[in-house]
């Protein structure tokens, strides 16, 4: 169960400061708060692909089932990895490291 947001933090930034963290909160299709919530939580909000992406995503999928067979093992395990790399580093959320 998610624990009520009821408590408020105040920073100051200046004007180009909040520009650029609206900015980049707009990219990732997230409020300010919610940006500076999980950027100081430790995640690294990405920025929301464009469709186009996706649909290159899907053509890369149907490939893959399309080739299945008719080429050796090594080549469509390197083409899985290569799928499986591009959704970890361009969808898949990322948190950093903690500092301790």
């Amino acid at each position: 169960m998610n624990e009520a947001k009821n408590k408020n933090l105040f920073i100051r930034v200046s004007e180009k400061e909040k520009n650029l963290i609206e900015h980049n909160a707009k990219k990732c299709g997230l409020s300010v708060s919610e940006y500076i919530r999980q950027r100081a939580l430790g995640c690294m909000p990405r920025a929301i692909l464009p469709e186009v992406f996706f649909s290159f995503n899907d053509k890369l999928d149907e490939l893959c089932v399309a080739v299945e067979g008719k080429i050796t093992a090594e080549t469509e395990e390197k083409m899985i990895a290569l799928i499986d790399s591009i959704t970890e580093e361009l969808i898949l959320p990322k948190r950093e490291r903690q500092a301790v």
